[in-house]
């Protein structure tokens, strides 16, 4: 019984072993022919290419159209067709209502809208030219101051009211003084600017309430005229 369950053992390990040897054995060589087994897989390959274009073929037809037109009588053109001559009289082309005949030589041109713009505004520049002409103006108008008041001379349109002239002071000999004046068609002075000063702030302010205080003769024309008035004072 001692001797039996060593045996025992011993046929049981070398069994173990020997399955245990089989077994790596075979796997060893599988995975050795595994490669050679299996098919590798080859890489896929994708190729884009136009179709070629095969350009229409077209076909251009001349016909001449048929208008109905008559031959004119008259020497005409000859071709050849074929062996044979054959004269051709020209065409005469008939007229109709509305047709437009255009003269020969240089084509007709359209007309111009700059060209036309261009009248419209030399037009007005020559009429803004006559509303700045001499009639637009009362002139250059000198005023002679006396001890009867005041005078208006070389006016276009006359003084109907002249106002009582101011009493004026001054340290300093005064200077020809120059204003200009704008006259309402109905003579009433709208705006006075100076134009030359007389050198004495004073007289120039009571210049101008002296000069807006004029009426000029009144006129049916329309728009403001112009003038300059001109003061010499005494000793200046």
């Amino acid at each position: 019984m001692a001797i039996g369950k060593p045996l025992e053992s011993i046929l049981y390990l070398t069994s173990s072993l020997l399955l245990n040897l089989i077994i790596f054995t075979l796997l060893s060589i599988y995975l050795l022919i595994k490669p050679y087994l299996v098919e590798p897989v080859q890489p896929l390959r994708v190729t884009l290419e136009e179709p070629p274009i095969h350009p229409k073929h077209m076909e251009l037809r001349m016909q001449k159209e048929k208008t109905g037109v008559k031959p004119k009588g008259g020497e005409g053109t000859t071709t050849r067709k074929g062996k044979d001559l054959v004269s051709a009289s020209p065409y005469a082309v008939e007229s109709k209502e509305g047709d437009v005949v255009l003269p020969s030589g240089k084509p007709q041109e359209e007309p111009s809208l700059l060209e036309d713009i261009e009248k419209r505004v030399r037009g007005r520049l020559k009429e803004v030219d006559r509303e700045g002409s001499p009639s637009r103006e009362i002139g250059e108008v000198t005023a002679v101051i006396s001890s009867g008041g005041v005078g208006l001379s070389g006016s276009s349109r006359g003084a109907v009211y002249i106002p009582p002239f101011p009493k004026l002071y001054s340290d300093e000999p005064l200077s020809p003084m120059k204003i200009k004046v704008w006259v309402e068609p109905s003579g009433t002075v709208s705006k006075a600017q100076i134009v030359q000063r007389s050198g004495s702030p004073h007289v120039d302010q009571k210049m101008i309430e002296f000069i807006k205080q004029i009426r000029f003769e009144a006129i049916k024309e329309s728009g403001v005229q112009t003038g300059i008035i001109t003061f010499r004072f005494k000793g200046g």
